[in-house]
Formats: C-alpha cells, sequence, structure tokens
C-alpha cells in the first residue's frame, strides 16, 4: 500500500545532524508515511549511521555527489506517497507536523504547504545570529493558517505539495534560487504557498555572517541563471538583473562600503546593528549580481 506522504531529505556530510532530523520524522504518529534521504556523495559514515536506525519506512539512496538539485530529484524519483515534502536535513519536525502539513492539504487540495520553520534560541545568541533568527521569520510571522504567502513565498527548506503537481528542480551552478526558480514555475500553474502554521521545525543550522556573506554572493550571481531560464520582466525586477536594479543597488550597497564595515566591526555592538548586516547582505548580493552580468 502506498504511504499517504513521502519525505525527501537531501544530505551531505552532516550524520549527526541527519540522524537526529530522520529520527523526529519517525516519531510522527497518525500519519502514514515514508522518508527517503539523498546521500549525495558524503565521506562521513552517513549512509551507515542512517542504516542502524532500522526502520521499514525509511529508504537511503546514495549518489555520487551532484548537488542539491540532484539529490531532490533523485528522492522525488523514489517518492510514493499522494504528497511529497521537501525537507532540508537541518530542519527538525515537532510532533504533530505531518498531521500539519496533511491537514493544510485536505482543505487546499492544490496548494504547497509551507512549514513554519524558526531558529532555536539556542541557536541564536550573538548578534548576527539574533538578527537572521528576526529575519527569517519575518515572512510569516503574524500569518493565520492557510495563509497565502504570496508569488516570493516558495522556498523548499521545507515544503510539502502533490506528487501529481511536483516538479523537477533545475540544477544550478552555485548557491541560490534554486527553489525560487521551482516556485515561479508552480506558481504561474495556480498552485498558491500557503502557510501550515501547526507544521513547525526547528531549523538547527548555528548561522554565521561570513556564510551568509558567501551565500548572498552566490544568490547574486545565480539570478542570472535564473532570469536566463525565465526571462520575464517581475523575474528581473524581483532578482535584480533589471537594469534600473542594478544601477540602484550598485549606488545604494557599494561593496566599498561593506569592506568598511567588516574592518571595523565595532557596530555590532550597538543599536543599528542589524541595518549594518542588512546593508552587508544587500552588498554581498550586488556584488554577486554585477559578477554575474
Amino acid at each position: 500500500m502506498e504511504p499517504e506522504l513521502s519525505v525527501v531529505i537531501p544530505t551531505r556530510n552532516r550524520a549527526e545532524q541527519v540522524v537526529r532530523t530522520v529520527g523526529a520524522f519517525l516519531a510522527q504518529t497518525g500519519v502514514d508515511f515514508e522518508v527517503i534521504v539523498v546521500d549525495d556523495g558524503s565521506e562521513d559514515g552517513t549512509s551507515k549511521r542512517l542504516g542502524a536506525l532500522r526502520d521499514p519506512r525509511l529508504e537511503v539512496v546514495c549518489q555520487p555527489r551532484g548537488g542539491l538539485a540532484a539529490a531532490r530529484n533523485a528522492g522525488l524519483a523514489r517518492a510514493r506517497g499522494r504528497y511529497v515534502l521537501f525537507n532540508d536535513d537541518d530542519m527538525v519536525p515537532e510532533p504533530g507536523f505531518l498531521q500539519a502539513h496533511l491537514g493544510l492539504h485536505r482543505r487546499y487540495p492544490h496548494a504547497a504547504a509551507v512549514s513554519r520553520t524558526y531558529v532555536p534560541e539556542g541557536f541564536a545568541q550573538e548578534a548576527f545570529a539574533c538578527f537572521w533568527r528576526a529575519k527569517t521569520e519575518a515572512g510569516v510571522r503574524g500569518r493565520v493558517d492557510g495563509a497565502v504567502l504570496g508569488w516570493g513565498g516558495f522556498w523548499f527548506a521545507s515544503r510539502s505539495l502533490s506528487r501529481v503537481l511536483a516538479e523537477t528542480f533545475a540544477p544550478f551552478a552555485g548557491y541560490g534560487w534554486e527553489e525560487h526558480e521551482l516556485g515561479w514555475r508552480l506558481w504561474r500553474k495556480g498552485v498558491r504557498p500557503r502557510l501550515a502554521l501547526g507544521a513547525r521545525a526547528a531549523h538547527e543550522d548555528r548561522p554565521s555572517l561570513e556564510v551568509a556573506l558567501a551565500k548572498q554572493r552566490s544568490m547574486g550571481r545565480m539570478a542570472w541563471e535564473f532570469y536566463r531560464l525565465h526571462p520575464h520582466p517581475l523575474v528581473a525586477l524581483w532578482t535584480g538583473v533589471h537594469p534600473t536594479s542594478r544601477l540602484y543597488k550598485r549606488l545604494a550597497y557599494p561593496w566599498a562600503k561593506a569592506e568598511q564595515l567588516l574592518q571595523d566591526r565595532r557596530w555590532e555592538e550597538g543599536p543599528g546593528a542589524f541595518r549594518g548586516y542588512r546593508f552587508l547582505l544587500e552588498a554581498a548580493y550586488t556584488r554577486g549580481l554585477l559578477e554575474g552580468s
């Protein structure tokens, strides 16, 4: 008998984290489901650690390193459930998580269910971590259960949709925009991302400014790949590749100023810390955007 829901988790060299996440899924009740972990060329014994769980609902797929999109696509190809949940390996679900996803799909059959993810307090002690926590949760703060998050609301850290509606991810050369590119295709098919308020998951990834800046710079470069796939005016404005957007960003977020902020970081101790972090992230994105043009 086919399961009601397939959980697809891509992972690479994060054995301890993915085992914790999978364990939290296997502890879910009230739902017939399967968990498919795609080990994307790990070298830290990930598959062996997962195999020790010995649960018939768990399938581990090993593949040579192919990237996040390839791993997600491999999991989708193996999925048998009526619904597919793409979940990052550091998104640890709370009890009732899968029931909340299925509950939303019963009310909105043609929607994508977006998890209510949050950064645990223990992961947000330093200034940048506090900023990142506030930033990542801002998009859903105050929203009611089932709220439509808008055509920019597609991020696949933890998201489910009908397997009939699911499409494969386009592989990008670097980090950034893969989820949004798929979201753009789904939105144009009429699929709307809706918040599953009861589907809470802890994002157990300790944020750092250096990693965030590198990702933002990569996203700036990948914006061009997104636009080449979909040369639409809204995509140009959304990603910033539009000439007017690029001119504005070049003037408003010069990398020279960002370097000054990174050299003397005493501002992090003051009330303007969040403003400084926002500028740095925008400057890093702009830098990548201009490099990719």
